[in-house]
């Protein structure tokens, strides 16, 4: 103790007599004093506690018993294998391997070729039909184009289905894998096991939803479009189903997410808590590493189908809008108008919901960890300690958790506006075209009226003349 106060005393005599340099090298040469002997009292290697383990022992059991995000949304994933959209099977219990598998010849994969075949001769028949009715029609009006456009480009996501999520199998499975193996390390890490008490109800609710939703919006569209006829609604059912399953999957990661994010801060705060936490907060920080990269695995995993969602929810919103204010201007509101803004209501519902809760999740495992990380004492901690925070904090930088479509698209509320903003334009553009027919149009009237009246007027004229003469 009396020896340390001389130290100090002769530490600030020598730290006012010396030049900015010399203190400089001073206070370096005390830092690495002070780390020197922070180490004997660690009485370990630096590198132990920066390192990561390459690699954790598992055990299969307990992943399966702790799985807790497979069994309340098994669900989901089953209604998926039953529409054929993502054929990707659950290992058996016991069997060393990983626990969600993707191959093309499986069961699940075979039942995909069937079901998809069958979806697919009843679409073809559907779309041949309202092309046959068009070609046939003698109303080549812009207008009509713009409305037969809208019920096919709701087909595309069919046609698309195996590049644009059968393709993809295998990243999925991936990130089911990677879900697993996180709750596994979180339960070895923290001593806990991860809970989410309220997906089990709200996955198969959502299941439930997403077909009950489909069968109400294609109903509507038969109530409401004059020529939308029953047996077209076959078709478009499962194309409906398939895009509400998409945003209910999105809907349930994201939650996920969130309830992983709150109970890993939890343990976060309680570990800051204690002394020297500085070893348990490098398992924490790889912890959080893990989870951050499997965030940006779910926008890899689905990627094109997420992708071709976004197209054509812009593309569909615009040609629907478009059409359903065309038809006020020039006929007046009609029940096709509402089943139009039906759809517009329910494509811009949909990309609200996904961007909506990408962002909601994103604020939830970056900006709560860091907030909680920045209010941090450092002062009151151990060097290590500052060390690892500093590390953690620059961890959450470089490592964003952010849901991104490969590189395509970041998937937040900025897709939104985007979006929003990209359809304005548009709308105006083709506002604008319809302005222009209709001056056209009203133009030739008036140009055809003239004539007619002025063959009439030379009819009198020359009727006259006669009866003069």
């Amino acid at each position: 103790m009396i020896h340390s106060q001389m130290e100090d005393s002769q530490y600030e005599i020598r730290h006012q007599v010396l030049n900015p340099n010399q203190r400089q090298q001073l206070e370096d040469r005390r830092r690495i004093k002070e780390q020197l002997h922070q180490l004997e009292q660690d009485n370990e290697s630096p590198t132990h506690m920066y390192r990561r383990k390459l690699k954790i022992s598992t055990d299969v059991d307990l992943l399966d018993k702790h799985d807790s995000f497979y069994h309340t949304t098994k669900s989901l994933l089953v209604l998926f294998q039953i529409m054929g959209v993502m054929p990707i099977m659950r290992s058996p219990k016991g069997v060393d391997m990983p626990r969600t598998t993707f191959t093309w010849c499986s069961k699940a994969f075979l039942w995909a070729y069937f079901i998809y075949a069958c979806e697919t001769v009843v679409v073809l028949v559907v779309a041949r039909e309202r092309i046959n009715k068009f070609i046939s029609t003698s109303d080549k009006r812009f207008d009509e184009v713009i409305y037969n456009i809208i019920f096919m480009s709701i087909m595309v996501p069919h046609f698309l289905l195996p590049v644009a999520s059968w393709r993809n199998g295998s990243e999925v499975a991936k990130f089911k894998n990677m879900w697993t193996d996180f709750q596994y390390k979180y339960l070895i890490v923290t001593g806990k096991p991860i809970v989410f008490p309220k997906l089990y109800p709200i996955t198969w609710a959502l299941c439930i939803v997403s077909w009950s939703l489909s069968l109400v919006i294609i109903l509507s569209q038969y109530y409401l479009q004059p020529d939308f006829q029953f047996s077209h609604t076959f078709a478009y059912y499962h194309i409906i189903a398939m895009l509400n399953g998409f945003c209910s999957l999105w809907f349930v990661n994201c939650t996920a997410f969130g309830t992983a994010s709150k109970a890993f801060a939890k343990e976060l705060t309680d570990v800051l808590a204690t002394e020297r936490p500085a070893a348990k907060l490098t398992e924490y920080r790889h912890l959080w590493v893990d989870l951050s990269h499997m965030m940006q695995q779910l926008g890899k995993a689905y990627s094109n189908m997420y992708g071709i969602y976004c197209l054509v929810i812009f593309f569909t919103t615009i040609i629907a809008t478009y059409g359903s204010l065309s038809e006020i201007i020039e006929h007046g509101a009609t029940y096709k108008e509402v089943g139009l803004f039906v759809i517009v209501f329910y494509c811009m519902s949909l990309l609200f919901i996904i961007c909506n809760e990408a962002h909601h999740a994103s604020k939830r495992v970056g900006l709560n960890f860091q907030e909680r990380l920045l209010n941090v004492n450092l002062t009151a901690v151990d060097k290590a300690t500052q060390k690892e925070v500093e590390m953690f904090l620059v961890a959450i930088d470089k490592n964003p958790p952010t849901m991104n479509l490969d590189g395509y698209a970041n998937i937040n509320r900025g897709l939104i506006t985007s979006n929003i903003s990209f359809m304005a334009t548009y709308l105006v553009v083709l506002m604008q075209f319809k302005l222009t027919l209709l001056r056209q149009s009203a133009k030739n009237a008036f140009i055809s009226s003239l004539k007619s009246n002025l063959s009439r007027i030379r009819t009198l004229d020359v009727d006259k003349l006669s009866t003069q003469r």
